[in-house]
């Protein structure tokens, strides 16, 4: 075979969902950053979805194309890769208390590849863990969901080969500090955004809680943590059942 025809052959298998390529097992040399989230949040908007979220199949039913995290812990342990093969289970379950063998980091490879939306302007060298979570500060992670989530943050360590460790892994409200915009459509400054009665802005991002963080490190996973702990989480969780912020004059 020629050179050419081999280097497209390569092209077009290393594109196939699970195709093969030279860094199978290897974490995708694009990722610098592990970024955690939950799913659930304070949503201003609307109180009945406040602090509640869905189980995995709805939640990636309702994400657009290239949106959302690559996987998502159920509470039962599982993962929910972002998008398998046609035909693939939709989720498979880790054997968490055992480190990734090589095909378990295979698939972990495979499914880190892709491109996906689900932090403010810092997708290409990110990926994103999506804990099924209500986000909550008193809410406990099941233990079963905090073995897998370890098992996969330790795991994706492990194959960066060195090049990665714990104080690559952010939360959300790390890295979009964001406030709470009234509008989708309108998301930069100078837009409205919910406030307090003192007009203090609320911020967007609020998760995950540092509980989770405290979970993952009674797994043996200790991630730095930047000063500040559940501030804003608190502020969220102080608004009552069924109110709605004010709005930015």
């Amino acid at each position: 075979m020629r050179p050419i025809a081999r280097t497209a052959l390569a092209l077009v298998l290393t594109s196939l969902p699970g195709g093969v390529c030279a860094d199978e097992g290897a974490l995708p040399s694009r990722v610098q950053r592990l970024v955690l989230h939950v799913l659930g949040g304070p949503s201003y908007h609307e109180a009945a979805r406040r602090f509640v979220f869905y189980e995995p199949a709805r939640t990636q039913g309702l994400w657009k194309a290239r949106f959302g995290a690559h996987w998502i812990v159920w509470t039962d342990g599982t993962l929910w890769p972002r998008h398998v093969p046609a035909g693939a289970p939709r989720f498979w379950a880790p054997d968490a208390a055992r480190a990734a063998d090589a095909a378990a980091r295979d698939r972990l490879a495979r499914e880190a590849r892709p491109v996906y939306s689900h932090l403010f302007r810092g997708n290409s060298n990110s990926v994103g863990i999506e804990i099924a979570h209500s986000g909550r500060r008193d809410e406990p992670f099941p233990a079963a969901q905090a073995r897998t989530a370890a098992w996969l943050v330790r795991s994706l360590l492990t194959m960066s080969a060195g090049r990665l460790d714990e104080s690559a892994v952010f939360g959300h409200k790390d890295l979009d500090q964001r406030p709470a915009y009234v509008r989708v459509r309108c998301e930069r400054p100078g837009c409205e955004v919910f406030v307090d009665e003192a007009g203090r802005p609320y911020r967007r991002r609020v998760d995950p809680p540092e509980s989770l963080f405290e979970t993952l490190a009674r797994e043996g996973l200790v991630i730095p943590r930047p000063p500040g702990g559940d501030a804003e989480l608190i502020r969220a969780e102080d608004l009552g059942p069924t109110a709605r912020p004010s709005m930015s004059r």
